[in-house]
């Protein structure tokens, strides 16, 4: 792989990256949306649905730790 074709995947990852920092953001502002009417923390059903959605456990680990920061955000007074 030349150093040309190295910056070209560099620069479609950060892109890439940079979509899903504003996705996460966004979600986190959701989940805290949900704090006033949301009575549990957790809903493993849910999780479940989602899970089983994704084919690669190297991505559902990512969604289990996209989980723990949703509960962690809704048990904090404020997190953005």
């Amino acid at each position: 792989m030349s150093s040309q074709e190295l910056i070209a995947i560099r620069h479609q990852i950060d892109a890439i990256d940079n979509q899903i920092i504003s996705l996460l953001e966004l979600r986190l502002k959701l989940v805290e949306g949900l704090r006033p009417i949301k009575p549990t923390l957790t809903d493993p059903k849910r999780e479940q649905e989602i899970l089983s959605k994704i084919d690669s456990p190297l991505i559902q680990e990512v969604y289990l730790a996209i989980f723990n920061a949703s509960k962690r955000a809704l048990s904090a007074p404020s997190s953005m």
